[in-house]
């Protein structure tokens, strides 16, 4: 399996910021497209819905909250 380049990350993480988990919550994705940030706090469904979209392209996914939701992306080995 090859590494997914910056560009394809990037692709991926804007079709998660578009989804329903994340929709109205002002998703931004970091310059090395490898992070979610947003103000509000997630549901579990939405953490559902981003794992389960994150593992499909073969991402793990952390998700952490210190006053705003940080979702960080890495490859599964």
């Amino acid at each position: 399996r090859m590494a997914l380049t910056t560009y394809q990350r990037g692709i991926i993480l804007r079709g998660i910021c578009g989804s329903a988990s994340l929709k109205d919550k002002q998703p931004q994705i970091s310059d090395s497209n490898t992070v979610i940030t947003c103000a509000q706090r997630l549901e579990i469904w939405d953490i559902c819905s981003i794992s389960c979209d994150a593992e499909a392209f073969g991402l793990k996914v952390e998700f952490g909250y210190d006053g705003a939701t940080r979702i960080t992306f890495t490859e599964k080995e």
